[in-house]
């Protein structure tokens, strides 16, 4: 690589934007954003209070098992990338969708393998302690928590699928504004937070997990839980000038970030609901960037809860490995560029990669892209840095799709 070149344009835009003189160490900017306003601002108090980017998202994604159930429980699969600011490359870790060995309750479900790949991720490139991650959530699952508006209007449309006594004890009756309190989700949080996310697949909550769906009629033995082993590798990439388009890997739906990105519009028309899946991103003031999109195969995934922990468990549909986040950013340098995930639909992944080109190809706001796109297709939340993040923060934009309910905020 020319290294001349890159450090006068050290974002690896076209040539003919105006180069940039230097890459300066940090910056002012840090952001967080996601489908669901209070895990948006629990990503954003971490990253204020000296978390990077692995920890904010490592948050967040615990905050949605709390907030927004419906789309992104601790029962839900996905993938993440991380840019890391350090090493200037890019690791994706995938929790596809497993199909557990029997129904329950007369619902197929997918084994939970999501807690596992967050843990791992955390252990490679978060800086926070794993406690100070996952408290926020258990603190809003044991006091309470307003319903926002994305889990509200996910209700408002699938309260009547629940299959079974315990979801709707919790979530049916949900609605904007009152208080939902999840005491067994927050015991199962706390055993997260005391003995690390190992506990989850082989300590004793992941005893108590596979005995509870088997008194409940289906069949995960905890070897089953155990073997789910998320993939941690090298992201799907395209090169565009001297920065890498990174998405996730087969079996996820990074190919169809990649269509959109190239320019194919996703088909399709809004979304009224998350459909069960969900999106985050975050981005620390020394480039590191973080996005992870979430999916429970379908609203309110298998309609089912493992009795006495609070997880809705995710249903292994066709659609269940249909997400992808995406990433942009220079590997010379390790400047970042683009960070985002969507949800709302099977083809949030599509509609992504086309805000993406939008923003970063065609050097356009992205607050303009997402109003021209009018949510078609799936929501799409991001962060974006068209110049660079340490050489241009002031041009810096996070953003919240407003054809959906969820959030972008900015750390003080």
């Amino acid at each position: 690589m020319d290294r001349a070149a890159n450090a006068a344009n050290p974002a690896g835009m076209p040539p003919n934007r105006a180069p940039l003189s230097r890459v300066t160490a940090t910056s002012s900017f840090a952001a967080a954003t996601s489908d669901e306003s209070r895990a948006t601002e629990i990503g954003r108090d971490i990253l204020a209070n000296g978390g990077n980017a692995t920890d904010a998202a490592a948050a967040m994604y615990f905050a949605l098992s709390v907030t927004l159930p419906s789309a992104a429980s601790l029962g839900a699969s996905g993938a993440c990338i991380v840019h890391d600011d350090k090493t200037k490359q890019a690791e994706a870790f995938v929790f596809a969708p497993i199909a557990a060995p029997g129904p329950i309750k007369g619902s197929s479900f997918s084994v939970p393998n999501g807690v596992r790949a967050i843990t791992l991720m955390h252990v490679r490139h978060g800086a926070s302690r794993w406690e100070q991650v996952v408290a926020p959530a258990e603190r809003l699952a044991r006091f309470g928590v307003p319903v926002s508006r994305a889990l509200s209007r996910d209700m408002q449309a699938g309260a009547g699928m629940l299959a079974d006594g315990d979801a709707r004890r919790i979530l049916g009756n949900a609605r904007e504004g009152s208080t939902l309190v999840q005491s067994e989700l927050a015991a199962t949080l706390g055993a997260i937070r005391q003995r690390g996310g190992g506990e989850f697949f082989q300590g004793q909550l992941a005893r108590t997990i596979s005995e509870q769906i088997s008194s409940a009629g289906g069949s995960m033995p905890v070897d089953v839980l155990r073997n789910a082993v998320p993939q941690a590798s090298a992201p799907m990439m395209e090169t565009h000038y001297r920065s890498r388009v990174y998405v996730a890997p087969s079996p996820m739906a990074g190919a169809a970030a990649l269509a959109g990105w190239r320019g194919s519009a996703p088909a399709g028309g809004v979304p009224v609901d998350s459909g069960g899946f969900a999106g985050l991103a975050a981005v620390d003031s020394k480039g590191g960037a973080v996005a992870c999109a979430l999916s429970m195969g379908q609203l309110l995934g298998s309609r089912v809860m493992v009795p006495n922990t609070g997880i809705l468990l995710g249903a292994p549909t066709a659609d269940a490995a249909s997400v992808s986040p995406l990433i942009i950013a220079n590997p010379g340098n390790g400047e970042f560029t683009f960070a985002g995930a969507g949800g709302g639909a099977a083809t949030a992944a599509q509609a992504l990669g086309f805000v993406a080109r939008g923003t970063i190809d065609d050097d356009r706001p992205l607050a303009s892209v997402l109003v021209q796109q009018g949510g078609r297709g799936g929501f799409v939340n991001a962060i974006a840095c068209p110049s660079g993040l340490r050489a241009s923060a002031d041009k810096c934009r996070a953003a919240a799709d407003p054809a959906g309910a969820g959030l972008a905020s900015f750390a003080q």
